[in-house]
């Protein structure tokens, strides 16, 4: 009855709004300028650092750039748009389309960054990487985790399938062993890869998990369409050995 009665008190908020929360929560140790302007997209600021770039490394070439403008956004957007995505130089030649691809990807990572923090602009891949620094700063990282979860005596995440592997990170090092943690997903319905999320984050977590409980009835469809499902499905693996339909 008591847990009732105070339900509405309890926290609720998207991954992103959580952290920002805990960000501002944080103060100096969390890393948010109080002046800064969240913005949704960045695409005009990689779009201005991409064409400062381009111009800078090949106005005074001859002939034909290795890379054109089109393939340098396009890159750099890949880098820019997948914050999970690690930037590895292959090797390749000195000048070759390969090693200037990698060249202006990373440079417009490190130069988009850079404007950001010089503007004042926060987007929500900052907010979980400043999160998630915070948390592991080897000076005031253990003060900072103590605070985050000392606000908390249940942490439930719904939709977990959706959580990528930053995300991931943040909720073990602040709650895993320390507070009950409530993980609730479904890898069959993850839909968030675009984003970052992935199933070896599920499983991962999965596999850290001390109880596991399953949902034996589906509510919320028609028996018929989910014999159907199930013929159609049945065995098959989704990503990974581990999540069969069955």
């Amino acid at each position: 009855i008591p847990a009732l009665a105070s339900f509405d008190a309890a926290t609720t908020a998207t991954t992103h709004g959580f952290c920002l929360q805990m960000l501002a929560g944080l103060g100096m140790a969390g890393d948010l300028e109080p002046d800064a302007t969240f913005v949704e997209d960045v695409d005009d600021l990689v779009v201005e650092v991409v064409g400062d770039l381009y111009v800078r490394r090949f106005a005074r070439e001859s002939g034909e750039p290795a890379v054109d403008p089109r393939t340098a956004l396009a890159v750099a957007r890949s880098a820019i748009g997948d914050p999970q995505a690690r930037l590895v130089q292959t090797g390749a030649p000195d000048g070759s389309s390969a090693q200037l691809r990698y060249v202006l990807a990373a440079d417009t990572e490190k130069e988009v960054n850079r404007r950001k923090r010089m503007r004042r602009l926060i987007d929500y891949d900052d907010l979980v990487s400043r999160l998630d620094d915070a948390l592991r700063d080897p000076v005031r990282g253990a003060a900072a985790v103590e605070r985050v979860r000392s606000r908390y005596k249940v942490v439930l995440v719904d939709e977990f399938q959706d959580t990528d592997p930053l995300q991931w990170r943040i909720l073990e090092t602040a709650f895993h062993g320390a507070t009950t943690l409530v993980l609730i997903g479904d890898p069959k319905q993850a839909i968030y890869a675009f984003r970052g999320a992935d199933l070896v984050t599920y499983l991962e977590a999965t596999g850290a998990a001390t109880l596991h409980c399953t949902l034996g009835r589906n509510r919320r469809s028609d028996e018929p369409l989910l014999t159907a499902l199930g013929a159609l499905f049945r065995g098959a693996a989704l990503g990974d050995e581990r999540i069969r339909v069955w």
